[in-house]
């Protein structure tokens, strides 16, 4: 396989946001017809075929959204559960798609669903990456109390990534909250303890805590971004670059 000209990174985890997914409605009908899922899917497979190897994440809150079921006086646990089992219906439906066009696949689950799919664990997930799989990492961290934000930067840090890329509906981290004040900066780069001291909300604060540990870099990014994944994996400045240095390069 041909491998990217001077890309920065050979193995990325890459998160979608439940906000980018379809809304099922009960029928395929949405998920059939939902482009943006398609176009970033279609640069998910442009990526590989250039020999990027990818751990896929997705969210679940096109399904549900833990807090606002917590807020109906569901307990945390439940709410979470249920968020977790939302993660599987996107990995299923992403796998069926990825298959569709053509691109090897494996989903994991960190939890034990044994007629669906393997349960995750990090030496296998490494060894089908190198062999050409996308590898859909479903069900969380398989516990209550943490973000699918936290699963990602776990799971790149077991996998060995050169980074952690969030695609979600902002472009970005800026200094002060851009709905609020109309002269909102966008941050190009920042450090993981700018991120920490100013509690950044679009990203889980223990996924920052678990890459500033280990040194893995987090791209937030939008994924109505023209071709976004692809230019971020070549290098490209797209978004918001979190570093330990806060510099861009």
């Amino acid at each position: 396989e041909e491998s990217i000209v001077g890309s920065p990174y050979k193995r990325v985890a890459v998160k979608i946001s439940g906000n980018m997914l379809f809304k099922f409605d009960g029928t395929a009908r949405e998920i059939e017809d939902d482009d943006t899922l398609i176009n970033l899917l279609a640069q998910l497979k442009t990526c590989q075929q250039q020999g990027v190897e990818l751990l896929l994440i997705c969210g679940g809150g096109n399904i549900c959204r833990g807090g606002q079921m917590i807020k109906t006086g569901m307990r945390q646990i439940t709410a979470d559960n249920i968020g977790m089992l939302a993660t599987v219906v996107n990995s299923l439906v992403v796998r069926e798609k990825l298959t569709k066009m053509g691109v090897c696949c494996e989903m994991t689950s960190a939890f034990s669903i044994t007629h669906m799919c393997k349960q995750f664990e990090p030496f296998s997930a490494m060894r089908s990456m190198h062999e050409g799989n996308v590898v859909i990492c479903a069900g969380g961290t398989g516990n209550p109390f943490v973000t699918t934000d936290t699963a990602t930067a776990l799971r790149a840090i077991q996998t060995d990534c050169d980074a952690m890329i969030k695609l979600t509906d902002v472009d970005g981290l800026y200094d002060k909250d851009p709905q609020a004040f109309a002269d909102a900066k966008l941050l190009k780069s920042v450090s993981y303890d700018e991120c920490l001291d100013h509690q950044f909300s679009v990203l889980d604060l223990d996924a920052f805590s678990h890459c500033k540990h280990h040194s893995v870099p987090i791209h937030v990014a939008s994924f109505k971004e023209a071709d976004v994944l692809l230019r971020i994996v070549n290098g490209g400045s797209v978004g918001t670059k979190v570093s330990t240095s806060g510099e861009a390069a």
